[in-house]
């Protein structure tokens, strides 16, 4: 494990953080192979390797954008443990007001909405067969995907402490604050299933009718 201290939040790292980086780095290596054939299997791996290491950058960022955002909010963040999941921000002292607790909530996503906007007027001026623009390219994809899933109103996430903190802002309590935030969470699970189980049975339903459209064509042989 290593042990670290960035503007006086305590980093902590485990080696099992490399399992995610070489999972990550397989996938992306494979997709770019099959996007370029005509690419050596070495280049490949390099340029797979880049493209990870931008990825997993893109949620590493947005984690330490926290810290910054947290210093500036006036209450720091005591640790950050980086593992093989998604890297955990933590605050032993909550004893803040709702606008700090929605300013420290607020680094990551304000990250993520940069490294869009950089990484797609990269991908704009590069040339199209340029290593530059696949590594923006897949640069715009993990920041466009980090951004709108952390400012879902889910309880663990930035959406959620925003809405939980908006709320007691207004004059809710915590308690009914939180049980506002798990009362979305479920809702959004439910229609998380639905929407999965609606897509589930139209490929089911898609794949029988091609099958039954396999056997009509073919000849009747007596």
């Amino acid at each position: 494990m290593v042990l670290m201290r960035i503007s006086g939040t305590t980093v902590t790292v485990k080696p099992t953080v490399l399992v995610t980086l070489a999972a990550v780095w397989g996938v992306v290596t494979w997709v770019g192979l099959r996007r370029h054939p005509e690419r050596r299997l070495g280049a490949g791996l390099l340029v797979g390797l880049a493209s990870s290491v931008l990825l997993y950058g893109v949620e590493l960022g947005h984690a330490f954008a926290h810290i910054g955002s947290a210093r500036l909010a006036g209450a720091p963040m005591d640790e950050l443990r980086i593992t093989a999941g998604m890297p955990r921000t933590l605050y032993w002292n909550n004893s803040a007001s709702p606008d700090v607790h929605r300013l420290r909530a607020l680094g990551g996503p304000m990250f993520n909405a940069l490294g869009v906007l950089l990484s797609l007027a990269i991908y704009r001026v590069a040339p199209r067969t340029s290593v530059a623009r696949e590594l923006a390219g897949w640069s715009a994809v993990g920041h466009g995907l980090q951004l709108p899933m952390s400012l879902m109103p889910l309880p663990m996430v930035d959406g959620g402490t925003l809405l939980k903190w908006t709320l007691v802002a207004r004059g809710r309590s915590e308690a009914e604050a939180d049980a506002v935030v798990r009362r979305v969470d479920r809702g959004m699970g439910i229609i998380g299933a639905i929407l999965g189980t609606g897509v589930v049975v139209r490929q089911v339903i898609r794949s029988q009718r091609g099958a039954t459209a396999k056997r009509l064509r073919q000849p009747n042989v007596p």
